[in-house]
């Protein structure tokens, strides 16, 4: 069954190759990968080459999910680009098809040839539009990047083989939790950077928001709903359940980097003005919270507590799904708003409701529910993760019961400037006046329905989501007969639901909206222009202001004109922050590996005895390293 999906995928390529339509059997091939997951959850499926394990069966279902709405989307949303979209269709292909490969790969060989293809097919899709402006840096840092992310990896999972006299995945179960403690130290140290890195936990993001944002909509959606998901499913698998216990300090450093994630990824994502970098900023603060929910199961396993492994478990896996219902809801209505507008400057944008209110109530909705609001589902993750945190601290005392409350409040604080973001990203580009003219017409049915349907599984989730957590306490043979259904079921979240509808419906029976009367807009005497309202940069700059220590703002004013200095003729204001990792970490570094590629030029010109002399100083280096 796996191989024949796997097969299906290389077909679906080549009829791409051969400049055949492939939209329809994609959803077909992504329907087909959900079912095929549903059935993993219950029942062995596979061999010792491919095979679905409960956890493996939950991302490909996240998979399967992404890839069927990202294509129907895509009906919509490439029909005009006939000349380059059978190569992006094929690109897309085979990215899906290595992203399935790495989920259900059982040896070291497979899963290292998927993952080197998922990145350079990943590669091949960022740069779809080469013409515009910083689409290929931010492709060359992407590939720099996942090329750093797979040699950790690579390395932690032949140490692990070499340590196991295995390269098999089914041998690792047993074995790797019996593994001498400082070899267990290595390999964490390795995967867990690797991991991280695909993930985009900071300080490793930088490629995230300049990668997803210049990608095609429905790309975006998949390497933000689903591809950094494969980082989480490479530290729960490898990480959590092969090596078992590890170092008390690896939990808190799991821990410690999910909040400053959490905390960072929105911070800078308030300071956005483009709509798709911010929700790249914002997926790198979801995938904070996704750690918390794993270093809190880091913790659990060192200190065998199954309740702290089945909350984190559960909160983790939740939120990847979650986050991959949203998020991929959210690029695609920014991909719609592009479509419409062509910029995606939230400055330049505004009244887009009126336009196109379809995809401004999609946008709502995912807004509402990345932020936390209930009935959504993001509300169940996160109060499942925050639950976590709240749970060990009744059982721990002193320094990491504090660092405990620390972690909880962070992540409060987070969902709470997430909210702020995301009510400036849907008031200042749909609410208000146009700031330029728009067309009044919606875009494809195409491009709608998937965002809506998403809309309402991010609404059922919330209000009734029960039966997944049954289906995630599969995912973990240690803990399987150690959930505590009485933590989950005491969310009582069809209660919730009903008593914020009753509240609403009440508040709109009182404040009787059909006996408003419309007046013109008082602008204290003057004639309301769009240039009143609010921007981005208005909305978030208290907040600005409050973390100036992180943020370190720089301001320029520019003087123009003949006698500048004295006499300016036009004043120019220029201000914007730098992120420290790349003023202090990542600037540095790039400036120093281009002197030693500079020097390295040197070594390249030169007589044949000369090559003669390197080749033998490497091999004296290499047997003396040997000895």
């Amino acid at each position: 069954m796996l191989v024949g999906l796997v097969l299906s995928g290389m077909i679906l390529a080549l009829l791409a190759l051969m400049r055949r339509r492939t939209y329809g059997f994609t959803i077909v091939w992504g329907m087909t990968m959900v079912s095929v997951a549903v059935a993993g959850l219950f029942v062995h499926i596979g061999d010792n080459f491919l095979a679905l394990s409960p956890l493996r069966s939950w991302f490909l279902m996240i998979l399967g999910l992404g890839v069927s709405f990202s294509s129907w989307y895509r009906i919509g949303y490439e029909p005009e680009q006939r000349a380059t979209t059978h190569n992006g269709s094929f690109w897309f292909v085979m990215f899906v098809t290595s992203m399935m490969t790495v989920i259900v790969a059982q040896n070291v060989w497979l899963f290292m040839t998927s993952w080197e293809l998922m990145t350079v097919t990943s590669f091949f899709l960022v740069v779809s539009h080469p013409e515009r402006e910083g689409v290929i840096p931010a492709g060359f840092v992407y590939l720099v990047m996942s090329q750093v992310s797979a040699l950790c990896i690579l390395l932690g999972l032949l140490l692990m083989g070499l340590n196991l006299h295995s390269m098999n995945f089914s041998d690792w179960y047993q074995g790797g939790v019996n593994l001498p403690p400082h070899i267990k130290l290595e390999i964490f140290s390795l995967l867990a950077t690797g991991f991280a890195i695909k993930s985009g936990i900071v300080p490793f993001h930088i490629w995230l928001p300049r990668a997803h944002p210049v990608a095609p909509a429905p790309v975006s959606s998949l390497m933000s709903g689903v591809m950094i998901k494969l980082g989480v499913f490479g530290i729960i698998q490898f990480v959590l359940i092969d090596l078992g216990p590890l170092y008390k300090g690896t939990a808190l450093a799991l821990l410690a980097f999910g909040a400053i994630s959490g905390l960072l990824g929105v911070l800078y994502a308030l300071m956005e003005r483009d709509l798709k970098t911010f929700l790249a900023y914002s997926s790198i603060e979801n995938m904070g919270i996704i750690f918390l929910g794993l270093g809190t199961m880091a913790l659990g396993i060192d200190t065998h507590q199954p309740l702290w492994i089945s909350l984190g478990l559960i909160a983790s896996l939740l939120h990847s799904l979650n986050h991959a219902i949203f998020k991929t809801q959210l690029f695609l209505a920014a991909g719609a708003v592009e479509k419409h507008t062509h910029t995606l400057n939230m400055d330049h944008l505004g009244g887009l409701q009126r336009t196109i209110p379809f995809i401004a109530t999609g946008f709502l909705v995912g807004s509402l529910a990345i932020s936390g609001i209930p009935p959504f589902n993001g509300f169940i993750s996160e109060w499942m993760t925050l639950r976590a945190l709240l749970e060990i601290t009744q059982y721990l005392r002193g320094f990491t019961a504090i660092f405990f409350m620390i972690m909880a409040f962070i992540m409060v604080l987070t969902a709470s400037l997430a909210l702020l973001g995301f009510v400036q990203a849907f008031g200042v580009t749909f609410l208000g006046q146009a700031r330029a003219k728009r067309a009044q017409c919606e875009v494809p049915q195409t491009m709608r329905w998937p965002i809506g349907i998403l809309a309402g599984l991010a609404l059922l989730i919330g209000i009734y989501p029960n039966p997944l957590f049954g289906i995630m306490a599969r995912t973990d043979p240690h803990v399987i007969l150690a959930v505590p259904f009485s933590v989950t079921r005491s969310l009582h979240a069809p209660v919730i639901a009903g008593m914020l509808a009753l509240i609403i419906g009440v508040l709109v029976v009182i404040s009787r909206p059909w006996d408003v009367t419309i007046r013109p807009r008082w602008a204290c005497g003057r004639e309301s222009k769009p240039s009143m309202q609010w921007t981005s940069a208005s909305f978030t700059k208290a907040v600005r202001t409050t973390f100036a220590l992180i943020y370190r703002p720089h301001r320029r004013l520019e003087r123009i004109g003949l006698y500048a200095r004295d006499f300016p003729e036009k004043l120019v204001y220029k201000g914007g922050t730098t992120p420290f990792w790349e003023r202090y970490i990542y600037g540095p570094s790039y400036r120093w590996v281009w002197m030693i590629s500079r020097y390295s030029t040197k070594i390249q010109a030169g007589p044949v005895r000369l090559y003669l002399t390197y080749l033998l100083a490497t091999i004296g280096l290499m047997l003396w390293f040997v000895h």
